[in-house]
């Protein structure tokens, strides 16, 4: 039995190996009760066949003659039973192979008492066995009934004793016994027929008494014959044990038993395998197909899905007694196509639990074992309480270095598992880890389950390295001191893991890269690392950063990372300059001039962050020799990496320095301030925006962009987006700008002249965008100026500039009115509506410049107004009408756009002789039914309203009713000229306009008789000059008469 034997192995090492020994079924975990089945088999044939031996007619006359037959048989086989104690062999009758209705000529049975008698007492018995469905036949070799009863008695003796017998008999030998009790009923009925037809025929009174004697014997026989139908429910005799034995067989294989199970009874195989004294067992399947189709996830452990068939596997079976198997933690239950990862043994043993419901059972598994050495899983000096802590020093190993390894690898790790182990090297060495290959279960970034956590000391209250999960590559570790501690654990969960945990190396040394050229310059080592540092800014600092070993010889093969990062928050954002003071890393020359010199030692500098996605292949420079290279990172981060080849130099000694990064496109100013100029040699065309766009800008900010453009171009900018924190006092009808609306965070635009002389365009803020702009003709450029205070902060601008060809004063309409009274100006195609402008054109812009006589100034009305816009909410970003009401001041313009209401009058006057109109469209621009402006010289009347007693200069001006003085022509002229509410001028015109009118009259008769007399003096001179054609003709036709006359006298 297999308890006896685990018990026996246990205790002697030199256990000799053994095979397909019984043993009882065991409870085991996650699985149903074997026992409670066959317990439940052994009521119902026990019900069975009570019930067809009472329902026979002639019952009490079958049972009397099978009793008769039955004890002859057990006599016999009692008798060469206590005989032969080799295992002869003996069992039941031919009543017995006479069930399920098959003849018993169709099984053949052997039954030997010793060795002499066997062959005849074969030839004369055997018969064919029912159960083999057609096959050719089974020899089957029944165990006797007292080596039954000694198993019973004692287990451990049967595994001895069943040893000289096959397991063709034994599985034979079961199936014949676990159909006897179903048979008796049968048997007994058709024995009891034989009987009373032979007791009619002879009439002898004889046969009574001896079927009295038989009945008797069959009850008292019939107990046993349960026994012996109930051997095949206790005893799995599909159990098999492998041992490891001193000098026989090490590895060898295993596959599924094959089991004939017409009644569909739960049969349950147990596997064990018995690694010896400093040893272990390691499992593998190489084939696997139990019957189900599992889900995702089934396969690999998840109990709910494996019913009619499956596997259970034990790997940490620590106890000698069977019994123990359910404390055992759980392996796993495995089913489907999927086989069962390797397995290793926690400790000396393994256990397999097969269970099947199926009729015949047929290549299901097949796999191998061998028995290795354990001591490779003895790293260290163990440490009391785990079976898998150890502390490592230098002193175990010659040359210092050591495997480590996983607790079962490389089979499946357990779970619910915490190993540990300690580095503890000496004061000056460093300790290296690197991790050869590693498989844990992925449960995700933070690895909540199964995890290695690594700390940089003796224990896991020093500085933790890193937690480490899934699947490392090339994980390499170095301590920063002499001591190193490493923690693996694994959750305990319902859910089963076959990952195969880790492989690596250590090695304790005193060459590693010293890291005193790190603390010394301000920089900081990165944990896990041989010589990796960070180096961070204090807001706008500088330092050095150095080789290592520096200024002596580096040491060769050595790799070394550098990040230099600046400060990257909510109000900073800073660039990275370095230039190298020192440099030496020997260059190796190649004929080949396409392939580089850097290939035994360099120095890779990367920009662009492009350590953050791992992609070191993509350098910005590659160093090496003796040059030296100024540098400027495209952000916050800037990258080394040194690697030192076979060839030694000085190194490098470099200077870093943190500046302010704006992220802003255009040539940055060299002293590192927020200055970016724009040329137009450089780019036609771009974009701007201030600093950190989208995010927000900096508070405590100034920023500048100068744009400069040739002597025959100019530059236009439209502003896309714009948000600048304003205040609460801004102007809904102007918009949110100007010095008295915007005094906290701002943006101006100015013109630049060539004299350095700049002019306001306006300040702005909120979100009212500046409308598009143009620089005029005849100036250099435009600039902008961002400010920021210390408070809040918001999203900032973004726009673009052009640079084109310079337009005349007028643009591409507009004009210049002087020495006139008066003028209208309108948008262009008004009043249909202005449109955008051509295509590739960046804007379109129409300037009026209006100028007065000497003592005059200009009143400028606006009679009807409506661009797209909104001053109050989003600015005028798409078209724009700036008015300057005075040109000659530096005061910036008044920027108009929306619509005006009709209830309200837009009414300017100019504050010197001339005043400018602008009108600027840009490529974003929609459309909209534009402007009619009215503009009228006026008197100056010197500071202040004018009054209505103003005696005006001339009888020839005209006195409006609010005070100004304009032209006499303008009276009753059509046109409002004396201001919005002031139609004065307009005013009594309707007698001097039937006046005009009469005159008219004369003059329009005076030409309609002028044209009748030309026409009657035309007539009489045609009607003349016709009665003279006539006459002429009359005086012709006579003279040709009388000439004719006269030649005819004349013959």
């Amino acid at each position: 039995m297999a308890s006896a034997q685990i018990r026996h192995f246990y205790n002697t090492p030199t256990t000799t190996s053994s095979t397909t020994t019984r043993q009882p079924l065991q409870q085991q975990q996650h699985t149903n009760n074997c026992n409670c089945i066959k317990r439940k088999q052994f009521q119902d044939d026990t019900f069975l066949c009570h019930t067809q031996t009472q329902s026979e007619s002639e019952a009490a006359a079958a049972a009397r003659a099978t009793a008769t037959a039955t004890a002859t048989l057990c006599q016999s086989t009692l008798a060469t039973a206590a005989t032969s104690a080799t295992g002869a062999t003996a069992t039941a009758t031919a009543t017995a192979a006479a069930t399920d209705d098959v003849p018993a000529s169709e099984c053949r049975q052997s039954w030997t008492t010793d060795e002499n008698s066997a062959s005849d007492r074969d030839t004369q018995h055997r018969m064919r066995d029912p159960l083999a469905d057609g096959a050719a036949g089974c020899d089957v070799a029944v165990v006797p009934v007292v080596q039954r009863q000694q198993d019973l008695a004692d287990p451990a003796a049967s595994l001895v004793a069943s040893t000289g017998t096959s397991e063709q008999d034994r599985r034979a030998t079961s199936t014949c016994l676990s159909r006897l009790s179903s048979k008796v009923s049968q048997d007994s009925t058709k024995q009891q027929r034989k009987l009373f037809q032979h007791g009619a025929a002879t009439k002898d009174c004889a046969a009574v008494g001896l079927l009295t004697d038989m009945q008797k014997f069959a009850r008292s026989i019939f107990p046993l014959v349960i026994i012996f139908n109930l051997l095949p429910l206790f005893y799995a005799e599909c159990d098999q044990t492998f041992v490891s034995r001193i000098g026989g067989p090490q590895n060898g294989s295993f596959s599924a038993p094959l089991l004939h199970n017409h009644r569909n009874h739960s049969r349950q195989c147990l596997y064990t395998f018995l690694a010896g004294p400093g040893q272990r067992v390691e499992v593998v399947f190489k084939s696997f197909n139990l019957r189900g189709s599992p889900p995702d996830g089934s396969a690999v452990g998840e109990l709910p899905s494996c019913v009619h068939e499956y596997m259970d596997i034990y790997s940490e079976v620590q106890s000698s007694e069977p019994a123990e198997l359910i404390n055992s933690p759980f392996g796993g239950r495995y089913c489907g196509t999927i086989p069962p990862r390797r397995r290793i043994s926690m400790y000396r043993a393994v256990a397999i639990s097969f269970f099947s419901n199926k009729n015949v059972t047929t290549d299901l598994f097949e796999g191998t074992f061998r028995f290795i050495n354990a001591s490779e899983y003895e790293i260290g000096i163990p440490i009391a309480g785990s079976p898998c802590s150890y502390t490592i020093t230098p002193s175990m190993s010659v040359n210092k270095t050591g495997a480590l390894i996983s607790p079962t690898y490389p089979g499946a790790y357990p779970k619910d598992m915490s190993c540990t182990y300690q580095f503890l090297g000496e004061s000056n060495q460093r300790v290296r880890l690197e991790f050869r290959d590693f498989d844990l279960f992925f449960g995700g970034p933070h690895c909540p389950f199964d995890y290695v956590k690594v700390y940089d000391g003796p224990d896991n209250s020093s500085a933790l390295i890193g937690t480490y999960c899934g699947q490392q590559r090339n994980l390499v570790l170095y301590s920063s001191e002499s001591s190193l501690f490493v923690h693996f654990y694994t959750l305990s969960r319902t859910a089963n893991t076959q990952n195969r945990g880790f492989k690596g190396i250590y090695e304790f040394s005193e060459s590693f890269v010293k890291l005193d050229f790190i603390r010394e310059n301000d920089g900081i080592h990165i944990r896990g690392s041989e010589c990796d540092q960070k180096i961070l800014s204090k807001k706008e600092s500088t330092g050095f950063v150095l080789s290592p070993n520096y200024p002596y010889p580096y040491i060769p093969k050595t790799v070394c990372r550098y990040f230099i990062y600046g400060m990257q928050d909510a109000q900073h954002l800073e660039r990275v300059r370095l230039e190298f003071n020192a440099f030496n890393i020997p260059k190796v020359e190649h004929k080949d001039k396409s392939e580089s010199n850097c290939t035994d030692g360099y120095l890779k500098i990367y920009l662009k962050g492009q350590e953050t996605a791992d992609a070191y292949d993509k350098f910005d420079y590659e160093l090496c020799g003796n040059e030296t290279q100024r540098v400027i990172s495209e952000g916050p981060r800037l990258a080394m990496v040194f690697s030192s080849g076979e060839l030694q130099g000085r190194g490098f000694k470099g200077k870093y320095t943190f500046e302010t990064e704006y992220k802003i496109p255009g040539t940055a100013a060299p002293d590192g301030t927020c200055s970016f100029t724009y040329v137009s040699s450089s780019k036609k065309r771009g974009e701007l925006n201030s600093p950190r766009y989208p995010s927000n800008y900096p508070s405590d900010t100034n920023c500048s962009y100068l744009f400069l453009a040739e002597a025959d171009e100019q530059v236009t900018i439209v502003f896309d987006h714009f948000k600048i924190k304003a205040d609460n006092n801004a102007n809904a009808t102007a918009g949110a700008y100007g010095s008295g609306a915007c005094f906290e965070d701002w943006l101006e635009m100015y013109v630049v002249y060539r004299d350095n002389n700049d002019r306001l365009l306006g300040r702005y803020c909120g979100q009212t965008a500046p409308g598009p702009v143009e620089s005029p003709r005849g100036a250099v450029g435009l600039r902008i100026t961002l400010h920021t205070d210390q408070e809040s902060v918001a999203s900032g601008f973004k726009a673009r500039y052009f640079f084109e060809s310079a337009k005349s004063d007028a643009g591409d309409c507009g004009g210049n009115f002087s020495n006139q009274d008066s003028g209208l100006i309108t948008s262009p195609n008004w009043p249909a509506g202005y449109k955008a402008p051509g295509r590739g054109m960046a804007s379109n812009a129409c300037n009026w410049v209006m100028k007065a006589r000497p003592g005059y100034k200009l009143s400028i009305h606006f009679e009807q107004f409506g661009l797209e816009g909104d001053p109050a909410n989003r600015g005028c970003p798409a078209a724009v009408l700036r008015l300057w009401m005075n040109v000659d001041s530096d005061q910036p313009p008044l920027e108009l756009c929306g619509e005006k209401p009709p209830v309200e009058q837009w009414h300017y006057t100019s504050t010197g002789q001339t005043a400018r109109i602008s009108f600027t469209t840009s490529d974003k621009t929609v459309g909209a039914q534009g402007f009619r402006i009215v503009w009228t010289e006026i008197q100056d009347s010197g500071p202040g309203p004018p009054s209505v007693g103003l005696h005006c200069e001339s009888t020839y001006h005209f006195q409006c009713g609010a005070g100004y003085c304009i032209s006499d022509k303008l009276r009753c002229d059509g046109v409002k000229n004396c201001g919005p509410g002031d139609d004065t001028d307009e005013l009594h015109c309707t007698t001097e306009a039937a006046e005009e009118d009469y005159d008219v009259l004369i003059i329009i008769t005076l030409l309609v008789v002028s044209s009748l007399i030309c026409l009657l003096c035309i007539l009489c001179h045609s009607r003349r000059s016709r009665r003279n054609h006539v006459r002429q003709l009359g005086l012709h036709r006579n003279a040709h008469y009388d000439s004719q006359t006269s030649a005819t006298g004349f013959l």
